[in-house]
């Protein structure tokens, strides 16, 4: 493990720093790191201010830690640029994989700041595990001048909880989020800190990921079924959200509105309740920025739509579904100026001529998109996401509600 610790300008006086059953008696708080926490290095990062008004302490850490002990100059931190040099330096001080422990008791001004900035750099870069960051709080010293090392790690697990938090929020990506909870749980059965553990954490963690994977992997069905279950855990999950998982609690309504727009008993039954979730669905996608879902989705609307109206219990064979392509390709083709053969039972499909210029417009769109752009006159990225928008209300247009159900 490596130190990362900092030098001031302060006046430091000797005092009993502590630590669960360990302590040690120091003016400089670097020493109490290398005593109770023991780290194969200890890094002092000291700014040019302190290495003029510090000379001394840094001597006596010289002194009293040998070759454990090494010096960076960094810079004051007052300007953006001197920001990234810090960066810079503590980059060069870690190795991939690295575990750090993080002191910021003797840091200058706004340094502390920097620091969890730092850890979640350098933790995402590099690999790197934050062991700890530690604070020796000197100003709640105890008679006897015992003073406690807080353990301020936690604000850098909540960081973690933001990230997964706008991850879900922006793009209904739950992958952070569901890890999270799944950790928790396992760690607090394996520490067992009290008689009270969390007993379905886990299993909402993995609910919640499968639900988010069947809204990125475009499944229509298995987020309604995913989203039904979802829905189940959250009401019996609250409490225990609420208690180990207290930044997440504070979307958990947001979490069950967007599985409450989706969660349908029978998603297998095609109806044209099923198609308007699909709607919903769809919308969510462009909502959310996920434009491919949304074109993709679309097109396979179009099928499903058909299939209700000519045979909705065939509707998820394959044989069934490619023929129906056909048919439509071959109207498509029609409304082209093409001549094609279109079999009686599509003719007489209410809107079928709205239907079939519905699909020959999806089907290049989508075709655009599967193709990665690899073709001449590709649409730009820009463009479809703008085209996409229209995709609703043109599926609504054609949605008729006195199908067959």
């Amino acid at each position: 493990m490596k130190a990362i610790s900092f030098l001031g300008t302060g006046k430091y006086n000797t005092v009993i720093y502590y630590w669960q059953n360990k302590e040690f008696k120091t003016n400089l708080f670097p020493e109490a790191v290398a005593k109770i926490f023991e780290p194969e290095k200890i890094f002092v990062l000291i700014t040019p201010t302190v290495e003029i008004q510090s000379r001394g302490y840094i001597e006596e850490l010289k002194k009293n830690l040998g070759s454990l002990v090494e010096f960076v100059s960094i810079p004051e931190g007052k300007k953006e640029d001197e920001v990234w040099r810090i960066f810079e330096e503590c980059s060069k001080i870690v190795e991939d994989g690295d575990e750090l422990l993080f002191d910021i008791t003797h840091a200058f001004r706004s340094i502390p700041f920097i620091v969890f900035a730092v850890a979640i750099y350098l933790r995402r870069t590099k690999n790197a595990t934050i062991r700890q960051i530690i604070y020796g709080a000197y100003e709640a010293r105890e008679p006897g001048d015992r003073v406690p090392i807080f353990d301020l790690t936690p604000l850098l697990d909540l960081i973690d909880w933001l990230t997964g938090v706008e991850f879900l929020l922006r793009r209904s990506d739950a992958t952070l989020i569901s890890e999270k909870l799944e950790q928790i749980h396992k760690t607090l059965w394996r520490k067992k800190v009290s008689d009270e553990l969390p007993r379905k954490l886990e299993s909402f963690g993995k609910i919640l990921g499968e639900f988010s994977k069947a809204l990125h992997f475009s499944r229509p069905l298995d987020v309604m079924k995913s989203a039904t279950q979802l829905l189940e855990a959250i009401e019996k999950v609250g409490q225990e959200v609420e208690r180990w998982a207290k930044p997440f609690a504070a979307i958990l309504d947001q979490v069950k509105g967007e599985a409450k727009k989706f969660a349908y008993d029978e998603p297998e039954l095609l109806n044209c309740e099923n198609l308007k979730k699909q709607i919903e669905l769809i919308e969510h996608y462009l909502e959310k920025g996920l434009t491919i879902q949304a074109i993709t989705l679309a097109r396979e609307w179009i099928v499903s739509l058909v299939a209700l109206q000519k045979s909705a219990e065939n509707w998820l064979k394959r044989d069934f579904r490619e023929e129906i392509e056909k048919v439509l390709g071959d109207a498509a083709a029609r409304i082209r100026g093409e001549q094609r053969y279109l079999p009686e039972w599509f003719s007489q499909f209410q809107k079928s001529e709205e239907i079939a210029k519905l699909w020959d417009w999806l089907t290049r769109l989508r075709n655009d998109v599967a193709h990665c752009g690899m073709r001449e006159e590709a649409l730009e990225a820009e463009k479809i996401e703008k085209i996409a928008k229209d995709i609703p209300k043109r599926l609504r247009g054609i949605l008729n509600y006195n199908s067959r159900r």
